[in-house]
């Protein structure tokens, strides 16, 4: 009896369930990361206008417009700044709080839900 022939089938089946495994890591990396890269964005362009002198003293509507046309540049279009980002003006400065969950399909009926918060506070 031929033992070797039984032990090639078992080591082609855990070939093929460590391919399945490595496949669905890299797809499961292709939907999230590109929404971690988008966050790390946003993140950025607040905490450069947090830099930047008398950001903190404009209205609402033009730091949202700011925030808008830093957004764009950088290719985040469909982000609704009205419902996501929220100013607080108060005797220190202006504080800016972007909060958003992004819920991302995985199979069927199944997402993974990934919940952002960032909070900077403006300069007069």
């Amino acid at each position: 009896m031929n033992t070797s022939r039984y032990r090639q089938n078992g080591a082609m089946g855990s070939l093929i369930f460590a391919i399945l495994i490595f496949g669905g890591m890299i797809s499961l990396g292709a939907k999230v990361v590109p929404v971690y890269m988008d966050h790390n964005t946003m993140s950025t362009i607040l905490d450069k206008m947090a830099e930047e002198p008398g950001m903190g003293s404009r209205g609402d509507g033009g730091i949202r417009e700011e925030m808008r046309k830093r957004f764009k540049l950088n290719n985040i279009r469909d982000f609704d700044l009205g419902k996501h980002v929220s100013i607080e003006r108060h005797g220190r400065g202006t504080d800016v709080m972007l909060d958003y969950e992004v819920r991302i399909p995985l199979v069927s009926n199944l997402d993974l839900l990934a919940s952002f918060n960032k909070k900077v506070e403006l300069r007069d």
